[in-house]
């Protein structure tokens, strides 16, 4: 589903190419304020219209971060009414941005393997309960205007440059470190990975917003303290980087399924 993202009176679609990023967070560096908007279900009907597939997995983040689950599960009623049977199955997930994108990745693989329906949804459930995501902001300007945080304690962090470390777990999100540099933010997200990752193979997808170099430097670090089973790198979308902006990176990781399965 693309995602509209307004700069100014310029609108943004994300449909999910990188090739733009670096020119949206160019111009979030540049003062630009960003809106999003939700899909419409009208928006999520033509989009299950176009599959001829038997059924159809729709996975979203929690409702309570986003409409986008609502307007999905209207959008499956409305569809089953026109074809008289519930073919679209919504999930609302635990997770958002790499969190959810690894959950995804997870069902998808069943879904090429022609695994039943029920053991994908299975397997989301197994995932969106066990993926972890750890990060680190540039600052806390952008998760301020989101309403996440008190614009007054952004501010005191902006002037004291901090850079917050958080965790996203279950659908909950909160702080786990304070680092004053770039270096201080890689090595608490190391400890970080060294202390939570329970020493079983991980499939990891580390993320950043215009920000590659500290990525890679993370892969390097998390790939010393932890057994990294399946490892990928992506640029944040801009739907979840208009409100980390850019410059911050972290990873979500996800026990690989014969550890969980173990």
């Amino acid at each position: 589903m693309p995602v509209r993202i307004t700069l100014g009176d310029v609108e943004f679609v994300d449909t999910g190419d990188s090739l733009g990023y670096a020119a949206f967070y160019s111009k979030l560096r540049s003062g630009a304020v960003p809106s999003t908007s939700t899909p419409s279900p009208g928006e999520y009907l033509e989009a299950f219209r176009r599959l001829d597939a038997e059924r159809v997995v729709c996975l979203t983040i929690p409702a309570k971060w986003s409409g986008m689950h609502d307007a999905a599960c209207l959008a499956s009623d409305m569809l089953a009414g026109e074809e008289g049977r519930k073919r679209v199955i919504v999930v609302e997930t635990s997770s958002a941005a790499v969190g959810l994108a690894l959950i995804a990745r997870a069902a998808a693989e069943l879904c090429a393997q022609r695994a039943p329906v029920d053991d994908v949804l299975d397997e989301v459930r197994r995932a969106s309960a066990a993926v972890r995501m750890y990060g680190s902001l540039a600052n806390l300007t952008y998760v301020a205007r989101s309403g996440r945080v008190p614009a007054l304690i952004a501010g005191i962090s902006n002037t004291l440059h901090i850079r917050p470390v958080f965790r996203m777990h279950g659908a909950e999100t909160g702080r786990v470190a304070l680092a004053r540099t770039t270096s201080g933010a890689l090595e608490a997200l190391q400890r970080i990975a060294g202390e939570q990752l329970d020493g079983v193979p991980q499939w990891l997808l580390l993320f950043h917003a215009d920000a590659p170099d500290e990525a890679a430097a993370l892969q390097e670090r998390l790939t010393a303290v932890s057994r990294v089973g399946r490892s990928e790198t992506v640029a944040l979308s801009p739907i979840a980087g208009a409100y980390t902006g850019p410059g911050a990176f972290g990873f979500a990781a996800l026990p690989m399924r014969e550890a969980r399965a173990g």
